[in-house]
């Protein structure tokens, strides 16, 4: 009877346990259904989100590239326009006798290609330029050469009459007359002319051999705040009238002076046979780049 009791009892445990595993079954079952259907609705709101936003970061980056595409359009045009002002500008500001440099350099040029000596992109002639000063002004230059031997700065002055270049109180005593005239000690260039009414004196033309010279300077000292290497940089006066008579008295030993067209071409071949090459044509490019840029802003400082 005991084990009638103890069989029915054992067989009551053991059918509950059984109840009881396969209740847990169906709870951790559903438990895991939930689960798997949390992340599958959680990994769609990623998915959602993951779209939303790059939709949201495409169009942005298509409004930001539209924005970009329409500034630079606009930096376009405002250069060209003010490429044109700036054209237009220098050949109104031309005179003749720079009108006569720039035929001669352009004739040399054409010379030395012809006969093998430079190539097209090795002497590059850049006439009127203005180079903008620290003080907020501007410097003009007739023309800037460029050539694998060097930088040249050209000042051209189309003075007629018999010109004295350099004179100083100390040496205008071949003038008698004259010191009273001067201020100081300072070079400067006086002008004789002979005119219908008489003799006409004129002083106040300045010192051309000091103009070049400190253009000079600021070109160089401005490509170098650009990062780009550059040597010395010569400076050159040139009388290019017909009629007149050049009286060299200045003691300046770094500005060449040239009266006469041959003197100017004979300098430039003789730079370009004799001297070492300084830079190459990519070289002069990227200053030739660099020189035009600057000449828009200058320009744009003028307007």
């Amino acid at each position: 009877m005991i084990y009638t009791i103890l069989s029915v009892l054992l067989a009551a445990c053991i059918g509950w346990i059984a109840y009881l595993l396969k209740k847990r079954k169906e709870m951790v079952e559903k438990s895991n259904k939930q689960i798997g259907s949390m992340e599958e609705a959680h990994k769609q709101e990623i998915a959602s989100t993951k779209e939303v936003h790059e939709n949201s970061i495409d169009t942005m980056k298509s409004k930001v590239s539209e924005h970009l595409t329409t500034i630079k359009g606009k930096h376009q045009d405002e250069m060209e326009k003010l490429r044109l002002e700036n054209e237009d500008l220098r050949n109104k500001t031309r005179n003749r006798g720079e009108i006569l440099t720039q035929l001669i350099l352009e004739n040399l040029k054409e010379d030395l290609i012809n006969k093998s000596i430079l190539k097209e992109d090795e002497m590059i002639i850049l006439p009127n330029i203005f180079i903008p000063e620290e003080n907020g002004k501007t410097r003009q230059i007739d023309h800037l050469v460029l050539l694998p031997q060097g930088l040249y700065v050209i000042e051209t002055k189309n003075w007629k009459g018999h010109i004295v270049l350099g004179m100083t109180k100390r040496n205008s005593g071949k003038f008698s007359f004259l010191p009273d005239l001067l201020c100081s000690s300072k070079e400067e260039t006086i002008i004789f002319k002979k005119e219908s009414s008489g003799i006409s004196v004129k002083t106040n033309y300045g010192n051309p051999i000091t103009q070049v010279a400190g253009a000079a300077f600021i070109l160089s000292e401005y490509l170098k705040k650009k990062s780009v290497r550059v040597g010395w940089v010569e400076s050159i006066v040139f009388f290019n009238h017909d009629d007149k008579t050049l009286y060299d008295w200045s003691t300046n030993p770094k500005v060449k002076r040239m009266a006469e067209k041959e003197e100017l071409v004979q300098f430039f071949k003789t730079e370009i046979t004799g001297r070492d090459r300084r830079y190459s044509a990519h070289q002069l490019n990227e200053i030739k780049d660099h020189i035009e840029k600057t000449n828009y802003i200058a320009e744009a400082m003028k307007l």
